[in-house]
């Protein structure tokens, strides 16, 4: 699994440097949620999902994104926290000087803790976006839906994994910045 993930960091990383240069594109994202049960459980949880990726022309970029969550639930509190890294490859269409559709793909390797119990994996998502150009750089990012799959084993335990398709039941909203090169 780790050469995997590995040797896809490294190729990303070759075509990245064979390509022209045209720009390095900085995102992220950021998530606050709340919640309180029936039964009076209350769950608060933070995510953090930053990236930084080189575009090497108006279609490809490819880079490295991060990922971080951390959760509380219950009474007794149970924190469960998270990171993740690995690269993304992301293809665009631009529509007009304004819009543009995607479609990227992230993988990340990760590793957690829940009540001091470890955990580690691997997450691969693909996703449509739309991309609206502001100014100077700067846009809105869209995405609605996403395919994909995760791997995990906690320390003691047998292998887990999922996959879950979401079209049309979920969305996401994030900020992009562009610098030329």
């Amino acid at each position: 699994m780790k050469k995997v993930f590995f040797s896809m960091m490294f190729a990303l990383a070759g075509i990245a440097a064979q390509a022209q240069s045209n720009s390095i594109l900085v995102y992220g994202g950021l998530g606050i949620n709340s919640s309180k049960s029936s039964a009076d459980v209350k769950t608060n949880s933070f995510s953090f999902t930053p990236a930084v990726g080189y575009q090497w022309n108006d279609h490809w970029t490819g880079g490295v994104n991060l990922k971080t969550t951390s959760a509380k639930t219950g009474s007794p509190e149970i924190k469960t926290t998270s990171f993740g890294a690995g690269p993304f490859i992301r293809y665009a269409y631009p529509l007009s000087d304004i819009f543009a559709v995607y479609g990227q793909l992230n993988t990340n390797f990760l590793s957690g803790k829940t009540a001091g119990v470890k955990m580690n994996g691997f997450e691969s998502t693909i996703f449509p976006a739309i991309g609206v150009n502001l100014k100077n750089g700067f846009a809105l990012n869209f995405n609605f839906g996403s395919l994909g799959f995760s791997s995990s084993k906690v320390k003691g335990e047998n292998k887990s994994s999922s996959f879950g398709l979401n079209f049309g039941s979920g969305a996401g909203f994030g900020i992009s910045k562009n610098f030329g090169l």
